[in-house]
């Protein structure tokens, strides 16, 4: 019973916590909101910022070969059969022969040592290259990072509109679907009274059971691209989730992009930006390969203790058995020749520039077929766009006109069906041609390097 009483007072206390939280999550959220928060959330920045980290971790790795290297060593033998020598008879009796040899052993049972090594790396030509070259890596990380993020405010600034344009599709089935039922109630009025044949409210009848299916349809694309949205920004799919912004605060004017091409800097693109990042990398190899020519100075430092014995107890009389020892000097590592190891590699790191240069080149004429393909599909997407919002509109205005003509009996039921669906098909259009108008602003933003 006491435990009943805690989980219900526990439960009770956390319970508003969540509520707040799911509130604070309902508030309206506007495009830049969004993209904030998946910035902070998305899966795969966040694995992408992880390899940031394990750059950062490279570039302490890297420098830690320039700091003093410590090393503790011992350890403890037993020669079960103790290395013997020869030895001329008379080292062994005064009297022997000193022709004749005897085997002696030349060690104790047991033996044992401790020591402590210190070295310092004086001169590496190759080390400095190498912390370079671990920080471009980390810079390389970066941008890579900064491409994810440029990926993922793309994904979520088109998530963000289509479930604008879906709402708002909706919102026009809906309507239609309204006055489609309208119609049907005063078709029946007028075939109850004789104004009207059977035939007409089974024609109104199959077509709001068709608009009824696409009003379903339409709720379930809504939802589709309301978890897609949740989805880029990382955000659980069953979290509501309520947006600020509409179609009509939408501009699709590119003015400002018609210039941008002539003063366009290629840098301004990340992917470029990483291929000359992947360059300068090739060339710190190099250079890298060439500081091998140069020899390797340490300084070393040792100092240990030392003991041998034919008694195991004697091994732990540390004050008189155990013999120190140390050194100090210097030491030198040439690599005078490799075998052309090492022109083989500076000869690949070579080929390898040229390859980025190309690839490089390459790029910038991508870039440059990019912008313009999207300045076209933009400016062919917006003429659409005006063509087909005109079709709406006429195609509502016909539709009105054709619903007053019935109602006065001065038009069919075919012909008001004809309008109705000549306007849902104006409509489809026009909501299509607006997707694509935003997806082709969005590419064109892109593809100038400004989208973030």
């Amino acid at each position: 019973m006491l435990n009943k009483i805690r989980f219900l007072c526990t439960w009770a206390f956390l319970l508003p916590f969540g509520i707040i939280a799911q509130e604070e999550m309902a508030k309206p959220m506007s495009l830049e909101e969004c993209v904030s928060y998946a910035l902070e959330n998305n899966r795969n920045l966040k694995t992408v910022r992880l390899e940031e980290a394990i750059a950062e971790t490279q570039v302490a790795e890297t420098r830690s070969i320039g700091l003093p290297q410590v090393n503790f060593q011992t350890g403890v033998n037993y020669n079960y059969e103790v290395r013997k020598a020869f030895l001329p008879e008379n080292f062994v009796d005064p009297n022997g022969d000193p022709e004749n040899s005897v085997a002696a052993p030349f060690g104790v049972e047991y033996d044992a040592n401790a020591n402590f090594a210190v070295s310092q790396l004086l001169f590496d030509g190759s080390y400095f290259v190498g912390l370079q070259a671990a920080k471009t890596l980390r810079e390389l990380r970066q941008k890579e990072s900064n491409q994810s993020e440029v990926e993922t405010v793309s994904a979520i600034t088109k998530a963000y509109y289509l479930v604008l344009i879906s709402e708002e599709r909706l919102e026009l089935v809906d309507a239609n679907r309204e006055q489609l039922e309208r119609v049907l109630t005063e078709t029946e009025a007028l075939y109850e009274n004789g104004f009207a044949e059977k035939i007409d409210i089974d024609r109104i009848r199959v077509n709001l059971n068709n608009i009824t299916t696409e009003n379903k349809k339409a709720k379930r694309g809504f939802e589709v691209s309301m978890d897609v949205l949740k989805f880029q920004m990382g955000l659980p799919l069953d979290t509501p989730l309520e947006l600020s912004g509409n179609i009509e605060s939408l501009s699709l004017d590119a003015g400002e992009y018609l210039n941008k091409e002539e003063s366009f800097d290629y840098r301004e693109r990340t992917e470029y930006s990483i291929l000359q990042t992947n360059q300068d990398l090739a060339n710190l190899d190099l250079r890298n390969n060439k500081a091998t020519l140069l020899p390797k100075l340490y300084a070393n430092l040792s100092y240990g203790w030392n003991t041998g014995t034919n008694r195991t107890i004697e091994l732990f009389n540390f004050n008189d058995r155990w013999l120190s020892f140390g050194a100090v000097g210097v030491s030198l590592n040439w690599d005078l020749f490799t075998g052309l190891r090492r022109s083989s590699k500076m000869e690949r790191n070579r080929i390898q520039i040229e390859q980025l240069e190309i690839q490089k080149d390459q790029l910038k004429s991508s870039i440059d077929m990019e912008i313009k393909q999207a300045k076209n599909d933009l400016a062919s997407a917006k003429e659409s766009l005006d063509v087909q919002q005109q079709n709406m509109k006429l195609a509502q205005s016909v539709y009105e006109q054709v619903e007053v003509k019935y109602k006065n009996g001065l038009a069919s039921s075919r012909e008001l069906l004809d309008a109705e669906t000549s306007k849902k098909e104006a409509e489809t259009n026009y909501y299509g041609s607006l997707y694509d108008a935003v997806i082709a602003k969005i590419d064109l933003e892109k593809a100038l390097g400004i989208l973030y």
